[in-house]
């Protein structure tokens, strides 16, 4: 019976350090070169979508997103990399893996490549949320 507790207490203790370290890591560079947090997918958008919010982050994109991701968000802008072109933020089958907050930390972080610039010394976090709000407007049904 001591072995059996003994055993049961190792098992409750050393699930309770892996829960402490999950909680504890911090954002980590992933295989795609972002540096994301772990709980990134839960993050909700503090900004509400109304119409001003969408005008501002529509202003936002057009100054800073369109001249690689395109007008439509299809990754075709001037600027894009023909060697590897932007995300096409319009197809709705890649909204899954991209939250709210994936997108933030994508935006606000960047990668070195495929090159993504890093906006978080542009661009305040409310005006990253923002723009956020305004791609997802961009997501059409395949």
């Amino acid at each position: 019976m001591r072995r059996v507790s003994a055993f049961v207490f190792a098992i409750v203790v050393a699930g309770a350090l892996a829960a402490i370290l999950r909680a504890q890591t911090p954002p980590v560079q992933n295989p795609g070169g972002w540096t994301i947090p772990p709980t990134a997918a839960e993050e909700k958008n503090p900004v509400q979508p109304t119409e001003k919010v969408l005008t501002a982050g529509k202003k936002i994109f057009t100054e800073q997103c369109q001249r690689c991701h395109g007008v439509a968000g299809k990754g075709d802008g001037p600027d894009a990399d023909p060697d590897y072109r932007p995300d096409d933020l319009s197809d709705m089958k890649r909204a899954d893996r991209n939250p709210d907050g994936v997108m933030f930390y994508k935006v606000w972080n960047g990668r070195a490549k495929p090159k993504m610039p890093a906006f978080k010394n542009d661009l305040t976090k409310t005006e990253v949320w923002t723009v956020v709000l305004y791609a997802k407007t961009l997501r059409r049904a395949s």
